[in-house]
């Protein structure tokens, strides 16, 4: 009898407010945001229910550091975000945008509107190194390590096809009193050939305090990422531009709790405002994805003399009559530039030389 009565009720409930409630009842439950539901989420990530909006500030071997309301949390990755087969090899980056769901899981990465990566070392794999970022601060030092002007055409293309601003900082310049003819010429020639493409370029030195005030109203107010080899001096000039020393230990300490760290990039916030990720130095950076249109692309320099060559399909590497080869030879085109375009090309049809990729 209790079952019958049961029944009645409802069949008797007013069937409009029944729809109404289940129609509540299926918006909050948790169950229904499967993976086939993600490309609307990121189209309306509000639609998603109890979350807070966060980003990632570190990524550790604990898990990911998100800033959410100003408190710092410790998040893991949702598992359908894990099971997903795809070509990248970190699935969030620091400047991620997301949206936290219960137990500090991450339910939603958000739409990234910029990305720098590069392709991993087992050459199969897309490496994300900072996403969300308006511009990159591409740093080479004068001497130590020496400057190299081919990996920095390879940062700029990849800044390119990542939708990111770059800027050109050469630390390090206080030795140039001491450095070597050659090291001397190569500075030289160096700013010879990439002043006229029209990319920012500051000479900076954190000893003589050159360039330092130039860097720091660059950085006011914009998501900043510096990129580049070890030992260039991106923290130190961080470090000497706003006084982050102790800052940067502190945060440093706090994601780098456990062990097995897999990056050691972090989001730090500036004093006068905007944030600034600091990367660490690396060894080798491939192109992810590199295509002969990007690289074509990229060297407009080069590009200009192209409707002068006698075969329409010219690579400008070896074949006859090629008019970029006569423009190199009249000193119209810059030898640094035409190097690196030609090892791009190679590595295209070749893969890598080297470890170094510079």
């Amino acid at each position: 009898m209790k079952s019958y009565d049961h029944e009645e009720e409802f069949h008797a409930k007013d069937r409009k407010q029944f729809r109404k409630e289940r129609k509540l009842a299926q918006k909050t439950d948790r169950s229904k945001f499967k993976k086939t539901d993600q490309p609307a989420l990121k189209r309306n990530p509000d639609a998603l229910p109890h979350v807070r909006k966060g980003r990632i500030i570190a990524i550790t071997g604990e898990g990911a550091w998100v800033d959410s309301e100003g408190e710092t949390l410790l998040c893991s990755l949702k598992g359908l975000f894990k099971k997903e087969t795809q070509k990248s090899k970190n699935l969030i980056a620091v400047g991620d945008w997301v949206r936290l769901g219960e137990g500090a899981s991450i339910d939603l990465i958000e739409t990234r509107t910029s990305f720098l990566s590069r392709t991993d070392i087992s050459g199969r794999k897309e490496q994300l190194i900072a996403v969300n970022v308006d511009q990159a601060i591409i740093t080479v030092s004068l001497i130590n390590p020496p400057l190299k002007s081919a990996l920095v055409d390879r940062y700029l293309i990849a800044l390119e096809k990542g939708g990111i601003h770059p800027i050109i900082a050469v630390n390090k310049i206080d030795l140039l009193t001491y450095a070597s003819t050659e090291e001397k010429e190569l500075y030289y020639a160096f700013l010879a050939a990439y002043e006229p493409l029209g990319y920012p370029i500051l000479s900076l030195s954190t000893v003589t305090g050159a360039g330092l005030e130039a860097l720091r109203s660059l950085l006011l107010g914009k998501t900043s990422v510096f990129s580049g080899q070890s030992g260039v001096g991106k923290s130190s000039l961080l470090n000497a531009c706003f006084d982050l020393t102790q800052k940067v230990g502190d945060l440093a300490v706090k994601t780098s709790k456990g062990a097995h760290t897999t990056t050691s990039a972090s989001l730090i916030p500036l004093p006068d405002g905007g944030y600034c990720v600091d990367t660490p130095g690396i060894r080798s950076f491939g192109i992810w994805s590199l295509t002969k249109q990007d690289v074509v692309s990229h060297f407009r320099d080069i590009a200009a003399f192209s409707p002068q060559c006698k075969y329409p399909d010219c690579l400008h590497l070896h074949e006859p009559d090629c008019a970029v080869e006569e423009a190199l030879e009249q000193g119209k085109i810059a030898p640094l530039r035409y190097e690196s375009y030609a090892v791009l090309l190679d590595e295209i049809d070749h893969g890598p030389k080297n470890k170094t990729w510079s």
